[in-house]
C-alpha cells in the first residue's frame, strides 16, 4: 500500500502556490516565476566552472588556428547524442570547420563511455596522422587509463562531463564538469563560450536535460523553458518529424513531450543496435532523410517496447517462486537478455516492487549489469564497496551500470545482499506519494489551474503539484482508451461534479462502485470540448472512506 505522505493544508484565503513553493524551500513565489534570460543564468553559475568553459573554448580555438581534426566523442543517450550534436552542428554549420567529425560508440563494440576499441575506431575512421583533439562529451571523468592512452598516441583531449568524479581524475589538457548540469548543457554552454548564435540548438539541451532526469530548478528550469519555447515555434526539423510519426496528438510540446515521447524514440537506437539514426537526425538537414530516420526511430522504439515487456516477465518471475520476503535488492541475469534493454528492465522493476534492481546480460566470459534505485538509497556508493569485483563500474546515486566475470555473479549477488541487509533501511522500501496539500474541493476550478501552470515545465525538483480531497462520491465510472486501460469517473462533491481520468487504473473498475466515497490523490489537468474549458482531476492514488 502506497502511503500518502501529505505535506501542507489549504488554509481559507492563502495563495495555494505560495504554499506549495514554501514547502519546497522556495520562499518568494514571483522570483521563483520570473523569467530569466539566460545570459543572466550564466553569469551566476560558479566563477571555476566558467573559467574551465573559458578555456577550453580557447583550446578549441587554437586546435581549429592550427588545422586539426577534432572529434567530437559522445554516448549512445539522449544526453550523450543531444550534448554531441550541439558541438558537432556549431563546429560544422556555425564555424564552417571542414576538420570535424562525430563518433558515438557502440554499445556493444566499445561498451560504455571512453574505451581503447572506441579510441583506436575513432582513430581509423578520422584517418589522420597528426595529432588530432578529442572533445568528449557526456563521458570521460572516470576514463583515467583510456585519456593516457589517447595522450600516449599523441593526441590532446578536452573533457566535458557531468557524472560523479572520482578522486583521481584523467590528465586531459582540460576538463570542463559540472554535475548540477547535464551534458548537452555543458556542450550548449561551451559552444555560447565560443561565440555560438543559434537560437534552436537550446532545444536539444532541453530536450537532454529532461531525459537525463536532472532537476527542474534555477538554470536547468530556464534551459527547459527557453527550449520549449523553440520547440513550439521553430523546432529542429528532425525532432519536428520524429513527434510527427509518434502517433501522438500534440497541442503544445510540454516536458511529457520530452520525456515520454521524443526521448524514448532517441534512446532506442543505441539501445536496440546503434546510436547512428538518433545522430544523424539531430544533424542532417534533407527533409526526405529525415523522414526516413524519424520512422526508423519510431519502429525500433517498438521494438524496444516488445523487448521490454518480454525480458520483464522473465526478471518478475522470482515473486512466483513462493518466496515470503522480497530481498531488499532484485538481482536478475540471464544470458537471453538484450544488453540495450536491461536498464529499462530493472527500472520497470523497480517501479513494481519499489526496491533497487540489478539486471545483468551475460555473455560468454562476462556480464554487463544496469541497475536502478529508490530515493533514499545510494547505489554507486553501495556498489564502489564491492569495486574490486567489476570490469568496469560507473554512474549516479539512482542508477548505475558495470562489467562484471561472469563466474563472479553469484559471489557478487550473495556478498552484495548481505551487505544490503545492512545498508538499506525498511523505511526506505515503502512506496510514498508526497502529496503537496490537502484542499477543499470548492477551490477547484481555472483560476487555481492557472496559477498552478505558471510552475511549468514540471519535472524532478518542480513536479507537478498534488492535492488531495475528501470523500468524493461516485456517480459513474467506464474503462475508456485505446487498449482499454484507463478508467474514466464522474464524482460528486456535495456541491458539483468532477470528471476524473486515472490512466492505467482500468484495473480498479470493480474496486469502485457507484454510490461508495472515496478520498483522492489527484493533480489538476485543463480539458477543452466545444469551446467549453473544463478542469479535470487525473488521479494517482485513491482510498475508499
Amino acid at each position: 500500500m502506497v502511503k500518502w505522505n501529505i505535506l501542507g493544508k489549504h488554509k481559507e484565503g492563502s495563495d495555494v502556490v505560495s504554499e506549495i513553493l514554501k514547502q519546497r524551500g522556495i520562499a518568494d513565489k514571483e522570483d521563483f516565476l520570473k523569467d530569466r534570460s539566460l545570459k543572466e543564468c550564466v553569469e551566476q553559475m560558479p566563477a571555476d566552472f566558467k573559467k574551465t568553459l573559458r578555456k577550453a573554448s580557447d583550446y578549441i580555438k587554437e586546435s581549429m588556428s592550427l588545422g586539426r581534426t577534432i572529434v567530437v566523442f559522445g554516448d549512445y543517450d539522449s544526453d550523450g547524442i543531444n550534448a554531441t550534436a550541439i558541438l558537432y552542428n556549431f563546429l560544422k554549420k556555425e564555424k564552417g570547420y571542414d576538420k570535424v567529425s562525430y563518433f558515438i560508440p557502440n554499445r556493444f563494440d566499445h561498451s560504455y563511455g571512453i574505451s581503447k576499441p572506441a579510441i583506436d575506431d575513432v582513430l581509423k575512421e578520422v584517418g589522420s596522422k597528426a595529432p588530432v583533439l578529442f572533445i568528449t562529451v557526456d563521458v570521460g571523468i572516470t576514463a583515467f587509463d583510456e585519456v593516457a592512452y589517447i595522450k600516449k598516441l599523441g593526441n590532446f583531449v578536452v573533457l566535458t562531463d557531468h557524472h560523479q568524479k572520482p578522486e583521481e581524475l584523467p590528465n586531459a589538457d582540460c576538463i570542463v564538469w559540472n554535475d548540477s548540469v547535464c551534458g548537452a548543457v555543458i556542450s550548449w554552454l561551451l559552444t555560447r563560450f565560443l561565440g555560438s548564435k543559434d537560437k534552436n540548438s537550446i532545444s536539444m539541451a532541453a530536450l537532454a536535460t529532461v531525459t537525463d532526469l536532472q532537476k527542474l530548478t534555477g538554470f536547468n528550469r530556464e534551459v527547459v523553458k527557453k527550449g520549449l519555447m523553440v520547440l513550439n515555434s521553430t523546432p529542429p526539423l528532425g525532432l519536428k518529424k520524429l513527434l510527427e510519426v509518434s502517433g501522438k496528438e500534440v497541442s503544445e510540446i510540454t516536458s511529457y513531450e520530452l520525456g515520454w515521447v521524443l526521448g524514448p524514440r532517441l534512446n532506442a537506437s543505441g539501445r536496440m543496435e546503434t546510436a547512428k539514426d538518433s545522430i544523424r537526425i539531430l544533424v542532417e538537414d534533407d527533409k526526405k532523410l529525415l523522414s526516413e530516420l524519424a520512422k526508423s526511430l519510431n519502429s525500433k522504439n517498438i521494438q524496444r517496447q516488445e523487448k521490454t515487456l518480454e525480458m520483464y516477465e522473465v526478471a518478475a518471475d522470482f515473486d512466483k517462486k513462493g518466496k515470503k520476503k522480497l530481498p531488499k535488492v532484485i538481482f536478475s541475469s540471464d544470458k537471453k537478455y538484450h544488453e540495450g534493454i536491461i536498464g529499462l528492465v530493472a527500472a520497470k522493476l523497480v517501479q513494481t516492487y519499489y526496491r533497487p534492481a540489478i539486471v545483468m546480460c551475460v555473455m560468454d566470459d562476462y556480464a554487463k549489469g544496469s541497475v536502478r534505485s529508490i530515493a533514499g538509497v545510494n547505489v554507486i556508493e553501495m556498489l564502489r564497496e564491492f569495486s574490486d569485483m567489476f570490469i568496469d563500474l560507473g554512474g549516479h546515486p539512482m542508477a548505475a551500470g558495470f562489467t562484471i566475470d561472469k563466474k563472479e555473479i553469484p559471489q557478487f549477488e550473495k556478498k552484495f545482499l548481505k551487505y544490503a541487509e545492512s545498508k538499506i533501511e525498511e523505511r526506505f522500501l515503502t512506496p510514498t506519494l508526497n502529496v503537496d496539500m490537502k484542499i477543499p474541493t470548492d477551490i477547484i476550478n481555472e483560476k487555481l489551474l492557472n496559477e498552478i501552470e505558471r510552475m511549468e515545465p514540471f519535472g524532478i525538483g518542480n513536479e507537478q503539484p498534488l492535492f488531495v480531497s475528501e470523500a468524493f462520491g461516485i456517480v459513474n465510472s467506464d474503462i475508456t482508451g485505446k487498449d482499454k486501460r484507463h478508467l474514466k469517473l464522474s464524482l460528486y462533491d456535495g456541491n458539483k461534479y468532477h470528471k476524473a481520468i486515472y490512466f492505467g487504473g482500468a484495473e480498479h473498475e470493480n474496486d469502485l462502485k457507484v454510490g461508495e466515497k472515496i478520498d483522492l490523490v489527484y493533480t489538476l489537468k485543463k480539458n477543452e470540448y466545444n469551446g467549453n474549458k473544463y478542469v479535470d482531476l487525473v488521479v494517482r492514488d485513491f482510498r475508499k472512506v
